[in-house]
């Protein structure tokens, strides 16, 4: 980021990192929870989800354009590592209540990211002089609590079957990949 001098550098710069994050999650990030997904509730809430997911890089390409930005994506590495941590979660557990948990914590991850993300872009917008562009971004900001609140609606009815599922979370093996400090 050594070129950004402005809030508007640091503005495009973050947009840059919302445009890539909505573009993995519409390739493969959503796609990827849906087909690992065991409840009917959780697969079509993410299917739901995804929708609104176009719709988001959509709204994206408006902001650059009202804003005078070329729409272009800029690596997000934070994204790429809570999609990876994911994968490996999800992957280290049968196909059951118990991995649809870990997709639904993933899942909250991605949607706190996003929202302070959104949240940062659209008073960013503001302060730099694009109310149009901060209240588009607004729109997707609520749009992501909803969804968050969603999952977490959803992972408090999946059963898991009582006592051998919370013994299963802790069984040694399963890498997190988010490292220790």
């Amino acid at each position: 980021m050594s070129n950004v001098k402005t809030l508007t550098d640091l503005f495009e710069t973050e947009l840059r990192y919302a445009y890539d994050c909505e573009q993995k999650l519409v390739e493969k990030g959503l796609p990827s929870m849906i087909e690992a997904a065991s409840s009917p509730e959780l697969r079509a809430a993410l299917q739901s989800h995804l929708q609104e997911t176009r719709t988001h890089v959509a709204r994206l390409e408006r902001v650059f354009a009202t804003c005078g930005c070329e729409a272009k994506t800029k690596g997000n590495d934070i994204l790429d590592k809570m999609l990876s941590a994911g994968k490996d979660s999800a992957g280290h557990i049968d196909p059951s209540g118990l991995r649809d948990w870990a997709l639904t914590i993933n899942g909250n991850f991605v949607e706190h990211y996003e929202i302070a993300l959104y949240g940062s872009l659209a008073a960013m917008a503001r302060q730099a002089g694009f109310p149009d562009a901060a209240a588009v971004l607004e729109e997707t900001l609520q749009e992501e609590k909803a969804a968050d609140a969603k999952l977490t609606q959803i992972a408090q009815t999946l059963s898991v079957g009582g006592r051998a599922a919370s013994a299963s979370a802790a069984a040694p093996g399963i890498s997190r990949g988010r490292g220790a400090a």
